[in-house]
């Protein structure tokens, strides 16, 4: 991954310009120690963004569990409401409840879950296209 330079262009130029200049001397600045500042930057960076990482991986597992959890709540739901057909009690509890909408669909390919981008592909032919001068039920023709 081609991550940005956490480092700033000018302070680059300027820890650049002061290495080139050895006998240029402070109390508090030399160019070892920024060589070694500059370096722990760049690792602390890169631990960051590999935090990141697996934080956006955390929360997209954690949106499609619960995205999981909602579609198995929704078939319980559907479940429920037709037992409730029979139980007065049960429907007027189920009437209460109102389940979010699910986002997107979601199944498990192989132990992951994976996004469903489109409706799979029916299998078969297609079904024939009945114009309406076709129709079924027209009325008869009288026999000749």
């Amino acid at each position: 991954m081609n991550e940005p330079d956490p480092i700033s262009p000018d302070v680059q130029r300027l820890i650049h310009l002061f290495s080139a200049l050895p006998d240029v001397k402070f109390p508090d600045v030399d160019a070892p120690m920024l060589h070694e500042l500059v370096a722990k930057v760049k690792e602390r960076h890169h631990a960051v963004t590999l935090a990141e990482a697996q934080l956006d991986a955390a929360r997209r597992a954690l949106e499609e569990e619960q995205e999981l959890l909602l579609k198995k709540a929704h078939r319980l739901q559907a479940w429920l409401t037709v037992m409730a057909e029979t139980d007065e009690g049960l429907r007027l509890k189920l009437d209460t409840m109102v389940l979010p909408r699910l986002r997107k669909p979601v199944v498990r390919v192989e132990g992951e879950l994976v996004e469903v981008a489109e409706a799979p592909k029916k299998r078969g032919r297609p079904r024939k296209v009945v114009s309406a001068s076709e129709a079924l039920f027209d009325e008869a023709q009288p026999a000749s």
